[in-house]
């Protein structure tokens, strides 16, 4: 576990997850770190211009390491063939007064820029969901002392991480909330489906680095049983949505607080790409509709007017509510310190 700490310069051995959509606020993170554990801000869906903000401002709250995650994926991408779907997003669309949707699609890719901010702000630390980061960029990134933080969904993966230089591995059970980091979602349709604990001991056995687990935790008990398994750490996502300073809304809020455990299930309705959500109307009626999504980041484009509106009507009936398996015993909101005073 030291060799973790070491790492990370951090004392507790927890790492919030970096939940990309406005989750992580400056003051999520910053409480976290000044806690002792590792503050990780979501910049998978920023520009550079709004991810340099964040940064400046978790600054002026805490002088303690946080990390930057970062998607490793290429986001761009266009599509004018979204037609049948488009029509039928559009009647939940005129059910929240939001304008018709586009004829196409184009999602624009921000990486270089992220990557030009973390350097020129000397961010000790980077984690990466859906793959690992090209060559040029690890190498940049490593040439400044850059901690690399990637996650995998089976043994695979970790030895494709730990081969490229990755510093520490989060091992992501089945069990995680929202997207995982299933690498290639072509070989795995719904995401690699190892449970938690089988992944975390094969990875152990098989990789040098320090190996984090994630997946349903929402307890000190849990955090034991993995550290005595061999991990080195866990990372936390689904009990910091309810955190005083997370930028979930009230709705969202509301649905996790009152979500049993058996209420999630792993979709493609939101995004194109397997994610763990709280079942809601929704997910029902277009995983009932006989059209398919269309592939990530298309399908994530086209329903983010949908989201956002819902969200500001406070209907969780048609958010993506992302939510691990461990959500069914989450009651209440706490502030961030006391969730992670919770764990030592």
């Amino acid at each position: 576990m030291n060799r973790l700490l070491d790492k990370l310069q951090i004392e507790v051995p927890i790492i919030q997850a970096g939940m990309a959509g406005g989750i992580t606020t400056p003051e999520l993170v910053a409480t976290v770190a000044n806690e002792g554990a590792l503050g990780t801000i979501g910049a998978g869906y920023m520009d550079g211009t709004s991810l340099k903000e964040d940064i400046r401002k978790v600054k002026q709250l805490t002088d303690q390491p946080f990390a930057v995650n970062l998607f490793a994926v290429n986001m761009d991408a266009s599509s004018a063939d979204i037609q049948p779907m488009q029509r039928f997003l559009d009647g939940f669309r005129n059910e929240l007064g939001a304008d018709p949707g586009a004829s196409s699609v184009h999602v624009y890719d921000h990486l270089d820029q992220k990557i030009n901010v973390i350097l020129e702000e000397n961010i000790p630390i980077v984690s990466t969901a859906f793959g690992m980061l090209g060559d040029a960029h690890m190498e940049r990134l490593q040439n400044k002392g850059v901690t690399l933080i990637g996650m995998a969904t089976n043994p695979a993966e970790a030895r494709q991480l730990e081969d490229a230089g990755y510093d520490v591995i989060v091992a992501q059970g089945v069990e995680a909330g929202g997207h995982r980091g299933t690498f290639n979602v072509e070989n795995f349709p719904y995401g690699s489906t190892i449970g938690l604990l089988v992944l975390v001991q094969e990875i152990v056995a098989q990789v040098r680095v320090p190996v984090v687990a994630a997946g349903g935790i929402h307890s000190k008990s849990q955090m034991d049983a993995l550290l005595a398994m061999g991990a080195a750490g866990v990372q936390l996502g689904t009990r910091f949505l309810v955190a005083k300073e997370a930028g979930t809304n009230t709705a969202y809020r509301q649905a996790l607080i009152s979500a049993d455990t058996g209420d999630t299930a792993i979709t493609k309705v939101f995004s194109g790409r397997p994610a763990r959500a709280i079942r809601n109307r929704f997910v029902q009626e277009v995983e009932t509709s006989e059209i398919e999504p269309l592939p990530y980041p298309i399908q994530n484009q086209m329903t983010k007017d949908i989201r956002a509106a819902a969200k500001q009507h406070s209907l969780a009936d048609m958010q993506s509510l992302w939510a691990g398996q461990g959500v069914g015993l989450i009651e209440q909101e706490e502030p961030a310190a006391v969730i992670v005073r919770s764990f030592v």
